[in-house]
């Protein structure tokens, strides 16, 4: 049911109807010819749910931006400590020479394409070493390249690191990263978290029961948990899970399973 179409019209436009038409799906009867909208659904229940979604995403991209501040830091801290200021140029840093050269081009192309003060001082101060010191290039790093960066890594650099975010394994930390990431992404780019299937789920920690059991691994509630659970084994609490909960309970128009919870 619309009530005002001209304003309907103009919302269609500033959105676009191909972002607002998972939303319209959700709310037709696919059972009938046609597939009619759900009897009751009205406009503005769309732009709610679309309106929960952004919330969502907002709430999300900024648990997970305070994960990826606490990881660059641990592994610029590990590595520093076991290999100097410069642990790239050491292949004992590394599972291997192959993974070893493939982190140094992502890591000097990362340092070459940046634009920020501290890259454009350090190419016209020095020459040598080539790159920066650790703690300088982390902050040049991508979420996406911190999470290639762990996997070249030596395992007991990142077993480590994994510790010390309440994990106990390098592999489980790796696949954890890896699903954040994913969430990050759908975040930074716009998608839609609403009814969303991740590819890349989380591997569960049973003698913590994270996530917990009654999650499906591949719901936005799962890798939260996840994320909850390293940030707070670190001190540093977000509780995002409870955050999108709250976000949820303002917007009844939206069931928990379409939210993933």
């Amino acid at each position: 049911m619309i009530s005002r179409s001209n304003v309907a019209a103009r919302k269609i436009e500033l959105i676009g109807y191909e972002r607002l038409r998972i939303y319209f799906l959700s709310r037709r009867d696919h059972t009938q010819p046609g597939k009619p909208f759900i009897q009751g659904t009205r406009y503005q229940d769309i732009l709610r749910i679309y309106e929960c979604d952004e919330k969502l995403r907002a709430a999300c991209f900024a648990a997970v931006g305070q994960f990826e501040i606490l990881l660059r830091n641990r592994v610029s801290e590990e590595l520093s400590s076991r290999f100097g200021s410069h642990p790239y140029f050491t292949s004992a840093a590394f599972r291997s020479k192959e993974l070893q050269l493939e982190a140094l081009q992502k890591l000097g192309s990362v340092y070459t394409t940046s634009k920020d003060q501290r890259a454009k001082h350090y190419k016209m101060t020095y020459s040598a070493p080539p790159l920066p010191a650790i703690w300088t290039l982390k902050e040049f790093l991508t979420f996406g390249a911190t999470s290639r960066l762990l996997k070249a890594l030596d395992g007991p650099v990142v077993t480590a690191v994994a510790a010390d975010f309440g994990l106990p394994s390098d592999r489980l930390l790796e696949n954890w990263v890896e699903a954040l990431v994913d969430l990050r992404n759908i975040c930074a780019h716009h998608d839609r978290l609403f009814n969303r299937i991740f590819q890349k789920q989380p591997s569960r920690l049973r003698n913590a029961n994270v996530p917990t059991a009654a999650v499906p691994n591949n719901r936005l509630r799962a890798v939260l948990q996840c994320l909850d659970h390293m940030m707070t084994s670190r001190g540093a609490v977000v509780s995002a899970e409870a955050e999108v909960g709250r976000i949820l309970g303002r917007y009844p128009e939206i069931t928990l399973a379409e939210a993933g919870y």
